[in-house]
Formats: structure tokens, sequence, C-alpha cells
């Protein structure tokens, strides 16, 4: 079953943040901990770390817009593992 990876409250002023860049692409594994984005606060540049492990399924947010937290911005699951198309 695939996990859903959302955007963490930084403890930064504001909620909204920009995607800078993934260091994952679709099928590479993940593991816990390891940094999988960037995001740009109103303060500074964040890393953001998986909180699972397996392989990064599908990416939702694209580098360039804008997000906040809470925000959905991946799926992680098991290798192999098939996603309906509009999931």
């Amino acid at each position: 079953m695939a996990h859903e990876i959302r955007l963490p409250s930084l403890g930064q002023t504001s909620d909204e943040m920009d995607i800078v860049s993934w260091y994952k692409q679709v099928g590479d594994r993940v593991e816990v901990a390891e940094p999988l984005l960037v995001v740009e606060t109103d303060k500074a540049q964040v890393d953001v770390e998986s909180a699972e492990e397996g392989v990064l399924l599908r990416i939702i947010a694209q580098p360039g817009e804008t997000y906040t937290t809470g925000d959905l911005v991946a799926l992680i699951g098991d290798p192999g593992e098939e996603l309906p198309p509009d999931e």
C-alpha cells in the first residue's frame, strides 16, 4: 500500500513553501530520514526527509510551485506496486 508523503511543518513563520528540487526520481529507492526534496520558505532552503521507506512511486509536487504544510507531495510504496491513474 502506498504511503502519502506530506509537507511537514518546518517551524517557520509561514506555512507556505516552494518546491526547489527533488533528490530522487520516480522508481528510486528511498530510506527513512533520507533527504527527499528541497523546499524554500520565506527564510531558508530546507531539506525534507522521508518518513517512509520504499520506492518513490509518484511525484505530485513540482519544482517552482508553492505548497502549504500538510499538502501531499509524493507517494512511496513497495517495488513494483501499481497505482491507479487517478490516485
